[in-house]
């Protein structure tokens, strides 16, 4: 749907782009045209070379003129008109595209699970950790002080960068708790780091703050991993 949008919107500014250049080739024969018509009649000797003409040719070709004009300034009339009607078309489009992005946003937010489930799926993925002798990472993300529909963007952006098995959370207003199985310090460090700017630039003037804590390294059994999640969450 998004991508229809998008086409469609492209074909509408060529279209817009294209009446526009119409306008301005109509415009410049007109004025050229007009303008050697006026010289033709303030100065009819050196136009009509100097040749004693009817007095009926002056007049017809006056009112031939005026007509050219008058079709002119109708067709350029039609093509404003046009134009004034994709600009309302293209600004009604952005105003949609823009609503349906902060409605993906909310919905985003929104459909997030939250602490209860964060802290079972937390308990489930370090039992699976210590019986395969994998690594388990756990990433928060605190956006203090930021509006719902930039919490939607930031959600709408880390649930982009998850992989199969990894899940997202929201563990209170304002902070997310990611957790990534199979994930070592090194790797789980730098991709917070990737994340955070990568929410940053989208997010620009917030503050955001990211801690990692991984399985075993900072944290060797499910009480002392649950001991520290809890403390993200608290």
């Amino acid at each position: 749907m998004a991508q229809a949008d998008a086409q469609r919107q492209e074909s509408n500014w060529e279209t817009l782009e294209r009446q526009d250049w119409h306008l301005w080739i109509m415009a410049v024969p007109l004025l050229f045209v007009l303008g050697i018509s006026l010289l033709s009649f303030m100065f009819p000797s050196v136009f009509w070379l100097g040749r004693e003409v009817a007095g009926t040719a002056p007049q017809r070709a006056f009112f031939g003129f005026c007509v050219l004009l008058a079709l002119t300034l109708v067709y350029m009339l039609q093509r404003q008109a046009t134009i004034r009607r994709l600009k309302r078309s293209l600004y009604l489009a952005e105003v949609a595209a823009t609503e349906a992005e902060q409605e993906v946003h909310l919905i985003s937010l929104t459909s997030l699970p939250e602490v209860g489930q964060f802290r079972d799926s937390l308990a489930m993925e370090y039992k699976r950790a210590s019986h395969a002798g994998e690594h388990l990472a756990v990433i928060r993300y605190d956006v203090p002080g930021a509006s719902t529909e930039r919490l939607g963007q930031a959600a709408h952006l880390l649930r982009q960068a998850l992989r199969p098995r990894e899940a997202l959370f929201r563990i209170s207003a304002q902070r997310f708790g990611l957790i990534f199985p199979a994930m070592r310090s090194a790797d789980a460090s730098a991709f917070a780091a990737q994340l955070t700017d990568r929410v940053r630039h989208a997010l620009p003037g917030e503050e955001i703050a990211s801690t990692v804590i991984v399985y075993p390294d900072q944290a060797g059994t499910l009480t002392e991993l649950e001991g520290r999640a809890h403390a993200l969450v608290s």
